[in-house]
């Protein structure tokens, strides 16, 4: 079976600026090519075509004050008439992918020749959220060591029937999760978890390679709560592997922050969630932050409810993109490796 993590990657330094911080800056200097790039960029992002509204606060944004809508729709219609996008139901579609090759379709009042370096680092960025394993990166020998260790480990339980032991494996290590933290679910390449003793308690990651890795182990997308039942178990593994006594934890999840230092995983997006027990069911309602309702799950579930539903039927709270709102936070764990 195999169920390695893509992990060869060739990362240079990270850019100081974010992709979404060029992309602003590109669209101040021409607003047209700057709504063009936040369509390319959100497609790449979320894998979906952005919506009309989306797009005319990004506008706002750019030109420093509210423009009618109207002006947005007219810049629209131009990139339409240059072939770059297609507007379907109101939501709009990047249709050219190459940035290199659309520069001369706009003005600038200084060096194209600039622009050109600029957009190709931009368009390396936008690959990568497009075709996050299309690069190689190189991490270091002792981190490769221990995911591939727990990969091997897994895999194994896995052959055994020990599905919640391999899970629980990998929760505490291959993801930010403390030893009392809960995955509560797996959406694609995100992960929503619970964390009992952190404030706020509930955060979101994406990690494509551990997305797939789950797939080849025999894992589905959904609630993920099963994990628990090998906890009890997973606390001698995790000492074997790193022998540190009571910082064991912290190493294994030091794993992920390590994974997310050389570009391998990264923050995650926010949501509302409301989680509900009712008579041995689960059910986790995704709602993005305006209300819509992104996906309802649901699962049977027999015995004491994990938390945060063990005291009540019912919480909604904020899943927040980030693994500490205090990023200096983090600090500690991206130094081990």
């Amino acid at each position: 079976m195999r169920n390695d993590v893509r992990l060869s990657i060739d990362v240079r330094e990270r850019k100081k600026r974010s992709i979404l911080e060029e992309i602003i800056r590109f669209g101040r200097s021409n607003r047209q090519l700057g709504l063009y790039l936040f369509i390319y960029y959100w497609y790449a992002q979320h894998h979906e075509a952005v919506d009309f509204k989306r797009l005319w606060r990004f506008y706002n944004n750019i030109a420093n004050h509210v423009v009618h809508e109207n002006t947005v729709r007219k810049q629209l219609q131009l990139l339409q008439n240059k072939g770059l996008i297609e507007i379907r139901n109101n939501r709009i579609y990047p249709k050219v992918k190459d940035l290199e090759a659309v520069i001369d379709l706009f003005d600038f009042k200084r060096s194209k020749a600039g622009k050109r370096g600029a957009l190709r680092r931009l368009k390396k960025a936008l690959r990568l959220k497009l075709h996050p394993e299309s690069v190689q990166v190189e991490i270091p020998k002792s981190l490769d060591y221990y995911v591939r260790k727990v990969l091997i480990i897994a895999s194994k339980l896995v052959s055994e029937g020990k599905k919640w032991v391999a899970l629980d494996l990998i929760v505490h290590t291959l993801l930010p999760i403390r030893e009392t933290g809960i995955l509560w679910l797996w959406r694609r390449d995100e992960f929503i978890y619970f964390e009992p003793k952190a404030k706020p308690s509930v955060h979101c990651v994406r990690f494509l390679g551990l997305a797939k890795a789950l797939k080849n182990l025999g894992f589905e997308e959904g609630i993920m709560v099963d994990h628990i039942k090998g906890h009890k178990y997973v606390r001698d593994i995790i000492h074997k592997i790193f022998g540190k006594g009571n910082l064991s934890w912290p190493w294994g999840r030091s794993i992920f922050y390590g994974l997310k230092k050389y570009g391998l995983a990264e923050e995650g997006n926010n949501y509302i969630v409301e989680f509900f027990y009712k008579l041995g069911l689960l059910k986790l309602i995704l709602s993005d932050y305006y209300g819509n309702v992104l996906a309802i799950y649901e699962k049977e579930w027999a015995g004491k409810p994990p938390e945060p539903l063990t005291n009540r039927a019912y919480y909604k709270t904020i899943a927040v993109g980030k693994q500490h709102v205090y990023e200096e936070n983090e600090g500690g764990y991206f130094d081990r490796w």
